[in-house]
């Protein structure tokens, strides 16, 4: 699937359903169901407000919120996380097609000790990307299916 595909799917997204699993003891185990609304800033520039309910395996439900900014860069894509404001973003990753139509990330995201990598891949009208992060306290995946 080309960029322009992949672009016009992401600005068509208004729901969202992630599940995480976690090896760690206190892990991101569980559910997540939560709309998505979408904005363009400018052009090349989508935002992601991301709002609903997690659903942990054990312990209590609770609302969650993000903020996420894809950016298009000629046949990339860019995710950063805009958990503190629109001019001090958490860089991700940018992904880009491989020869199978996965979307890979170029180089994967270090956090401290964490790795994140991530995949991003088309079923249908179904953007689904998952997550990979390990580290000496995280092993964990998380797979996110926006519609």
């Amino acid at each position: 699937m080309t960029t322009t595909e992949v672009w016009s799917l992401l600005r068509e997204v208004r729901r969202l359903r992630f599940e995480g699993t976690s090896k760690a003891e206190m892990g991101w185990n569980g559910v997540g169901l939560g709309v998505v609304s979408v904005t363009e800033p400018s052009d090349g520039v989508l935002l992601f407000d991301e709002v609903g309910i997690w659903s942990p395996v054990t312990g209590h439900e609770s609302t969650f919120t993000n903020v996420f900014r894809w950016s298009r860069l000629g046949e990339a894509l860019r995710l950063e996380h805009i958990r503190y404001g629109p001019e001090q973003p958490v860089f991700l990753f940018e992904l880009v097609p491989d020869n199978a139509g996965v979307w890979r990330e170029v180089s994967p995201h270090i956090c401290r000790e964490d790795c994140y990598a991530a995949t991003m891949t088309v079923a249908g009208t179904t953007l689904q990307v998952k997550w990979n992060v390990n580290g000496p306290r995280k092993q964990a995946s998380i797979r996110y299916d926006y519609t």
